[in-house]
């Protein structure tokens, strides 16, 4: 990988510019050592690498996960059990 200094791209952005379009990443160094990394922005597509949310996949995993059956708990169970054992915690304190 191709570096570049601090001092350098202070002094003379335009021909770092040019530099990074040709390699595409520098590494930014002070005093020898890398201390950033200098890349283009990325499209917005490759910015969402994750996929959306969707509904009809996210119930197909629940029903091969726990088929027919009912799971014996439910979030809003469990998140107002934690939240009362928190609530006793710190009237204890």
């Amino acid at each position: 990988m191709e570096t570049v200094t601090i001092r350098e791209l202070r002094q003379n952005w335009p021909a770092v510019e040019k530099r990074l379009a040709a390699v595409g990443e520098l590494a930014v160094t002070r005093d020898g050592a890398a201390v950033a990394l200098l890349a283009p922005p990325r499209s917005a597509a490759a910015k969402r690498s994750a996929k959306r949310f969707e509904p009809t996949a996210h119930a197909r995993l629940i029903r091969k996960i726990w088929g027919t059956e009912k799971p014996s708990f439910t979030t809003d169970q469990s998140l107002a059990e934690e939240r009362a054992e928190r609530a006793l915690g710190r009237k204890s304190q």
